[in-house]
C-alpha cells in the first residue's frame, strides 16, 4: 500500500472514530490520550514484535488488547481495527485522531526546534505570538538539536518557519554562489 493511501485510510479510520464519538460521554480528548498510550505500549521493543508478529492471530491481538483497561469504545475500536488487519496504521490513525480533537478544541500544536532549552519565559511569549498567527490555543513541543546552531525551527499547521543560524548561512551561501 503507497504512503499516500496508507494516510487516507488511516484519516477514514480516525474520522470514523471521531463521527463514533458525537452525542457519547465520552470526551475526544479523553480517548484520545488513552489512544496515544496505547501507541506508546505497542512502540515497547517486546510487545511490538508479539503484537505485529504475522503468526500472532487475530484472537491473541484483541486478548492484549482486551489486557490494556481501556474505555469500550477504544477497545471495540481497535479490535475493529485488528479484524480490518489494519494495526499497522495505528500510529498514523492516532495521530489523525488527536489533530481532530485539537481542530475541534481550535487549538494546534507547534513543533519548536532550539539549539538549546527554551528559558519558560520565551516559551510564553512564543505561545501568545503563534496564537496571534493562527488564531488557535497552541500547545508548544520542543526539541533541542545543537546541530541547527542557534535560533529555532518552528512547525505549525503546515508551516515552517526557519530561523536558525544553518538555515541563514545555507541562505547566505546560496546568496553568494548566484
Amino acid at each position: 500500500m503507497s504512503m499516500t493511501r496508507h494516510s487516507q485510510v488511516a484519516k477514514r479510520y480516525a474520522e470514523a472514530l471521531f463521527a463514533s464519538l458525537a452525542g457519547s460521554d465520552h470526551a475526544p480528548s479523553s480517548v484520545s490520550e488513552e489512544f496515544q498510550k496505547v501507541v506508546t505500549v505497542l512502540a515497547d521493543p517486546k510487545i511490538n514484535g508479539t503484537f505485529h508478529h504475522p503468526k500472532t492471530s487475530k484472537e491473541r491481538k484483541g486478548e492484549l488488547i482486551k489486557l490494556m483497561n481501556l474505555s469500550p469504545i477504544t477497545e471495540n475500536f481497535l479490535l475493529l481495527v485488528v479484524e480490518k488487519s489494519r494495526e499497522g496504521l495505528l500510529p498514523s490513525i492516532a495521530h489523525h485522531f488527536e489533530h481532530l480533537v485539537l481542530d475541534a478544541q481550535h487549538t494546534t500544536i507547534a513543533e519548536v526546534v532550539s539549539a538549546i532549552p527554551l528559558a519558560e519565559e520565551t516559551l510564553n511569549d512564543l505561545e501568545q505570538k503563534l496564537h496571534t498567527l493562527t488564531g488557535k490555543t497552541v500547545r508548544i513541543q520542543t526539541n533541542v538539536d545543537p546541530s541547527i546552531g542557534g535560533g529555532m525551527i518552528i512547525k505549525v499547521d503546515g508551516k515552517v518557519i526557519d530561523g536558525s543560524v544553518s538555515h541563514t548561512l545555507k541562505q547566505f551561501q546560496r546568496s553568494l554562489l548566484n
